[in-house]
């Protein structure tokens, strides 16, 4: 996620960061960087999920993975971009 936001920041376009659930504003007109847990329940025409393929993190439970990836990839109503690798930023 600071990847992602680091790289947000860099380029200026609006954006905000959501790291546990509360108050969200659907009509904001800004990119939503959150984690996937904290995506559950909402829908975004557009959805990006970085870094999948490094799914799941060492020591993480291979079937929690499997299942909070579908609540993430879920959550698009119109598209889905899944990214496989991280890129770094300069």
């Amino acid at each position: 996620m600071d990847l992602c936001a680091n790289a947000l920041h860099q380029r200026k376009p609006p954006f905000n960061v959501r790291k546990r659930t509360g108050e969200y504003n659907p009509a904001a007109d800004a990119i939503q960087l959150m984690t996937m847990k904290v995506s559950k329940g909402l829908e975004f025409p557009v959805v990006a999920l970085p870094g999948v393929g490094h799914m799941p993190a060492k020591g993480e439970d291979e079937q929690e993975a499997a299942r909070v990836l579908y609540v993430a990839a879920t959550r698009a109503t119109q598209r889905l971009v899944i990214g496989v690798g991280w890129s770094t930023y300069t």
